[in-house]
């Protein structure tokens, strides 16, 4: 081999090692970049899981459930964590002077909804963790009403497992006696004018197929008692 010939095969094997030189570091930054991808899908994969154990960023909502007929409600504000507080009263017109505006008889109460789980586009299920009874007197007058305390709340009893269900539902989801419960439903006159969507949010207690639904800009709902 002539030293022409020499320099070519140099040139030639210099260019290869330039090569396999360059393939080698675009593996590593192919690597990395895996890596990066990888670790990026893992934090918006967290960051999906923590949405998914809230409720619909909207909340907290105020939910209310009550037959349309007597003086009877349960009121609830039900916070993006699950957390809620609420109160159940029921109206007696019986008066006196001392209480012109009549008796309620009363109970106030605390909680925590936990396993908050979406599971379609329509509803979540969660599960009542605590349900904690706040200490009240056990009768005062304020305001012109006359107040009784009672044991327990109207609507949570028997209460384990609870879905949400969110505005747009369709109602063949829904069962007849969840919707039972629904002001636009049973203020309905006739069942082929009936809603064919949910238009609030409507949480179901699954044991009693009680429903509590949302009311936007109802002062009628107020609690009683001032939080």
């Amino acid at each position: 081999m002539n030293k022409v010939q020499q320099k070519k095969w140099i040139s030639v094997l210099g260019m290869g090692v330039f090569i396999l030189t360059m393939l080698y570091i675009c593996t590593l930054y192919s690597d990395e970049d895996k890596r990066n991808v990888a670790k990026n899908a893992a934090v918006t994969d967290k960051m999906q899981q923590n949405t998914d154990n809230d409720l619909p960023a909207d909340f907290p909502k105020d939910l209310f459930f009550n037959s349309g007929v007597g003086g009877w409600r349960t009121y609830l504000r039900l916070n993006r964590d699950g957390s809620f507080t609420g109160e159940y009263s029921d109206f007696n017109a019986y008066a006196e002077d001392d209480f012109p505006k009549g008796t309620v008889t009363i109970c106030e109460f605390e909680g925590k909804f936990t396993n908050i789980q979406r599971m379609d586009q329509y509803h979540y299920t969660m599960s009542l963790e605590k349900l904690e009874i706040l200490d009240i007197p056990e009768m005062w007058i304020e305001n012109g009403y006359r107040f009784l305390k009672e044991d327990e709340p109207y609507g949570l009893e028997n209460g384990e497992n609870f879905t949400l269900y969110m505005p747009e539902t369709p109602i063949e989801q829904l069962s007849e006696d969840f919707l039972a419960w629904w002001p636009s439903w049973y203020y309905s006159e006739e069942e082929t004018v009936r809603p064919e969507k949910l238009s609030c949010y409507g949480m179901c207690n699954e044991a009693m197929q009680y429903g509590f639904f949302s009311y936007e800009g109802m002062d009628a709902f107020e609690p009683y008692i001032s939080k």
